[in-house]
C-alpha cells in the first residue's frame, strides 16, 4: 500500500525523528502489543483514506476499535536506581509524596530530548511542583509547536491512562478480618494533574530548573517551575501571605483514588490499573462498589471523566500515600502510560 503515498509524503515522514516507537515489552509492561509512533499512525491513516478512499471519521473508528494510538511512557524503578524501596510512613510530615510525573499529554518525550543531561529528565520525573495558583494556563496549541512529530487533537485527545504499581505495606497492623484484602488500608495512590502557567518566567536563581547548572543550556520550554497543580489543590497558609502549600485530604480524593495496598501485606503485588474513556461505572452503583472491594481500585475513578477531559499539554502526576502511625506505603516500581489519538 505504500506506492499509494506521494513520494515527497513518504520522505517527509522518514525525515522526521520521533521518541516511543516500536519496542520490546518487559515483564511490567502492561501491553505486549506494537506501539506506533505518531508517524506510523499518520501513514496508515494516509494509505486508509486516499489509498481505499475511507472517509476519516471512518478510519478514526478503526483505529480507537483497534487500540491504534500513540502513547508516551514514564518509569522509576526504586530498587534499580535507590538500592531500596520508597517508603512513604504516615505518621511523617511526608506522608504524601510525588514518586513519578507523566510527559504532557500528546507528547512522546521532553522536547529536545537528545540535549538533555540525565539530570534534567530526573528533575522532570521526582520534582514537585511549586505549590502556586494557576494564573493563566497555556493554550493547547502552544504544545502543538514543540515536538517535530504529528500531534493529537487539542480537545479531548486521551483514549486511556494506565498505572503500574508495584508496592505493598508494612505487613502488619489494621483489624485482623481486613488483611490480606483491601478494605482498611491506609497505604494508597492517587492520581494528580498539571497544567502550564503562561505567567511564569524562569531565572538563573530557579531551583526547579536544573538547566541553569549548566551555562550552554537554553531556555526550556517545558520547564517544571512553570507547572501548577489543579490536583492536589493548593491553599494559602495561614498568616503567610502570598504563600501556599498542598491541600492532602486526611482521607484521601475518591475521584482520584488509582489502588490501594492490601492491608497487613508486606509482599510487594502488582497492579495494573486502566482508566478508558470508554469508562461509565457510577460511583454508587453494585458494580463500583464490588470492583473497589475485590480490586482496590477506588471506585470514584470509573465514570471516564478524568480521561475525557484531559486535553494536549495537561501533566498526569502519581501520587503515592499513608495515614496513621504505623502505616507505611513501600513502593518498588511506579510506571504510566498514556494513550491518545492521533
Amino acid at each position: 500500500m505504500a506506492n499509494i503515498l506521494p513520494r515527497s509524503v513518504i520522505n517527509s515522514l522518514r525525515g522526521l525523528q520521533v521518541q516511543g516507537g516500536a519496542r520490546q515489552s518487559d515483564a511490567f509492561d502492561n501491553d505486549s502489543s506494537f506501539s506506533p509512533s505518531p508517524i506510523d499512525i499518520v501513514v496508515a491513516r494516509i494509505m486508509m483514506t486516499r489509498g481505499i478512499k475511507l472517509p476519516p471519521d471512518v478510519v478514526d473508528m478503526i483505529f480507537d476499535h483497534a487500540g491504534y494510538w500513540a502513547h508516551s511512557s514514564n518509569e522509576f524503578d526504586f530498587i534499580a536506581e535507590q538500592q531500596n524501596r520508597l517508603k512513604v510512613i504516615g505518621n511523617s510530615p511526608h506522608n504524601n509524596k510525588l514518586i513519578l510525573r507523566g510527559y504532557p499529554v500528546g507528547l512522546t518525550g521532553l522536547t529536545d530530548a537528545n540535549d538533555k543531561e540525565l539530570a534534567e529528565e530526573l528533575a522532570w520525573d521526582k520534582n514537585e511542583a511549586n505549590p502556586l495558583p494557576l494564573s493563566r494556563e497555556r493554550d493547547p496549541e502552544y504544545f502543538k509547536k514543540l515536538p517535530n512529530y504529528p500531534t493529537p487533537r487539542l480537545i479531548s485527545p486521551v483514549r486511556k491512562v494506565v498505572f503500574s504499581i508495584r508496592s505493598g505495606d508494612q505487613g502488619w497492623g489494621g483489624e485482623s478480618a481486613n488483611r490480606g484484602t483491601f478494605k482498611g488500608s491506609w497505604t494508597w495512590f492517587e492520581a494528580g494533574l498539571e497544567r502550564f502557567d503562561a505567567d511564569q518566567t524562569c531565572d538563573p536563581q530557579c531551583t526547579y530548573d536544573v538547566r541553569f547548572k549548566s551555562p550552554s543550556s537554553k531556555e526550556s520550554p517545558l520547564p517544571v517551575c512553570g507547572l501548577r497543580s489543579l490536583h492536589p489543590e493548593v491553599e494559602p497558609i495561614p498568616d503567610k501571605e502570598g504563600k501556599f502549600q498542598y491541600k492532602h485530604p486526611l482521607s484521601g480524593n475518591p475521584t482520584l483514588e488509582i489502588q490501594r495496598n492490601k492491608s497487613a501485606t508486606r509482599a510487594p503485588q502488582d497492579h495494573v490499573v486502566t482508566w478508558s474513556y470508554l469508562d461509565d461505572i457510577r460511583g454508587d452503583s453494585e458494580e463500583a462498589i464490588k470492583i473497589d472491594e475485590q480490586q482496590g481500585r477506588g471506585r470514584e475513578t470509573l465514570d471516564g471523566s478524568f480521561v475525557r477531559n484531559l486535553k494536549m499539554g495537561d501533566v498526569i502526576t502519581i501520587w503515592a500515600k499513608a495515614r496513621f502511625p504505623g502505616w507505611a506505603n513501600t513502593i518498588e516500581k511506579v510506571k504510566l502510560d498514556v494513550y491518545w489519538a492521533v
